[in-house]
């Protein structure tokens, strides 16, 4: 003896769940949880972790960090890696003396004490900028170090 299943599952044309009895009388609580399902599908998809990747810039190098800022321009990073290699090996702790006058402090030895308290990442904002206002590049910046022995 067979016995046949009392509930059956039936698709709609839309391919949706329709009923669980042959009565229908659950159909509108399997909508209501199928969308509810897609809604919360759609907002995990809308939370994204910062724009532009899925790495957090604490997690990037700080090198990585000034190719992103300069817009993965591989001329100008090569001149701004040779020029702040030199100056502080990429280091937001180092501490210099220019001339033997001023200290100078972070990955770009700046002038200001603000940079002494900074991350790493905003000494490089920083000292793209203070390269931008002085000289608009970096390998211009990296040819006045070269002659004169500061930028």
């Amino acid at each position: 003896m067979t016995t046949r299943p009392r509930f059956t599952l039936l698709l709609d044309k839309r391919g949706t769940l329709t009923a669980q009895s042959p009565s229908g009388a659950h159909r509108d609580p399997l909508r209501r949880v199928g969308r509810g399902v897609l809604v919360a599908i759609g907002i995990a998809l809308c939370i994204m972790p910062d724009a532009g990747g899925s790495i957090p810039k604490q997690y990037v190098s700080y090198k990585e960090y000034a190719y992103y800022a300069l817009g993965y321009n591989t001329e100008q990073y090569k001149c701004l890696s040779i020029l702040w290699g030199k100056e502080s090996a990429w280091n937001p702790a180092a501490v210099g003396n220019l001339n033997g006058t001023h200290r100078v402090y972070g990955i770009p030895q700046g002038k200001s004490e603000w940079l002494k308290d900074q991350d790493g990442y905003t000494q490089i904002q920083w000292g793209l900028k203070y390269i931008g206002n002085r000289y608009g590049e970096p390998c211009i910046a990296l040819d006045h170090w070269k002659a004169k022995g500061w930028h």
